[in-house]
């Protein structure tokens, strides 16, 4: 396993300003290429971490299982990704935990489908595209356990992430479990609609930031740092959308007006939001139910072997107390 580190320094734009604490802390991070984290590069831009210490070095690394491996090697610190993944690498035995809640989708993620296809139970039968084990699979998977449907009675078509609209639009397929730009592309196709989006169905596909569990425990300090630059970078960005996204946007190989075309079907919580949905370990909050049944789906179906407990994979105490302390501005 190879895992590529890119200090901030060497990245265009980030890395600019110089920490202003004595002490400097660092931390890795690594998460795929979605525009939800794209706040992560303008706190790092803005200096928002190194006014609390930190230098946070981004790893360049798409695979899963690649990050999987470097979290149990203790050669990786943080993760930006998917509720389920977390799922995933608990039932795998990968000491990492849930600290945060980074973005929901909010209609950026759909099941797009021929016309002739009007509800989920008309599926059944029927060639889905979807990547196994990622968010497609979850979003669908989610949507039958709660219909009282099972994936069993459809045809899946296994691809990558990014292949999913691609095979809607050749109509190698009667349905797709996508994103953005994939839906708004793949509903243009002849007879083709958006069966149901996350804008129906928010709350369901939600990205989380993840740490390794010693950090956690043993220096929560730093995680703290991360997330008062995270939240600091989320303020910025909506009291200057403009400047931010002109920032962001060549990360993602996008225009600002494409990124916040893109960033429209999510919803990036604040920390007052984040707390309720973590909740607490004596009052759970919604991510504890999502979690819990994401990882009975996964294991029911034979995706993992041992089926995690919310509670052990979520970590909302470094949370909670930037909210109650009123510590990072919204």
């Amino acid at each position: 396993m190879v895992v590529f580190l890119v200090c901030l320094l060497t990245l265009p734009g980030c890395g600019s300003k110089k920490p202003t604490a004595e002490k400097v802390d660092r931390l890795s991070i690594a998460f795929q290429s979605w525009v939800g984290y794209g706040p992560l590069y303008l706190a790092a831009d803005k200096g928002f971490f190194a006014e609390q210490g930190l230098e946070l070095l981004f790893v360049n690394e798409e695979l899963d299982k690649a990050r999987n491996d470097a979290f149990k090697a203790g050669m990786l610190d943080a993760e930006a990704g998917t509720i389920d993944l977390l799922v995933n690498k608990r039932a795998s035995g990968t000491p990492v935990v849930a600290v945060a809640e980074i973005d929901l989708s909010m209609g950026g993620d759909a099941i797009v489908a021929s016309k002739d296809i009007q509800k989920l139970s008309d599926l059944i039968g029927r060639k889905v595209a979807l990547a196994r084990d990622d968010v497609g699979e979850t979003f669908l998977a989610y949507l039958f356990e709660k219909a009282g449907l099972s994936l069993d009675e459809i045809i899946i078509v296994p691809v990558s992430p990014d292949k999913a609209g691609e095979a809607f639009l050749r109509g190698t397929v009667d349905a797709a479990v996508t994103w953005e730009p994939w839906v708004s592309r793949a509903a243009e196709r002849e007879n083709a609609h958006l069966l149901v989006s996350t804008k129906d169905k928010p709350g369901i596909i939600v990205d989380i930031l993840t740490v390794r569990e010693q950090i956690v425990r043993e220096n929560p300090a730093v995680v703290g740092k991360l997330l008062r630059g995270w939240y600091k970078a989320l303020s910025y960005y909506r009291t200057h959308p403009d400047e931010a996204s002109r920032i962001i946007a060549p990360y993602f190989k996008l225009t600002p007006e494409e990124y916040r075309r893109q960033v429209g079907g999510l919803h990036w919580p604040t920390l007052k939001e984040a707390a309720e949905h973590f909740g607490t370990a004596d009052k759970p909050g919604s991510l504890y139910e999502l979690f819990d049944t994401i990882a009975l789906i996964k294991h029911n179906a034979g995706r993992i072997h041992d089926k995690p407990e919310a509670a052990q994979a979520l970590a909302p105490e470094i949370l909670a107390a930037l909210h109650e302390n009123r510590s990072v501005t919204e």
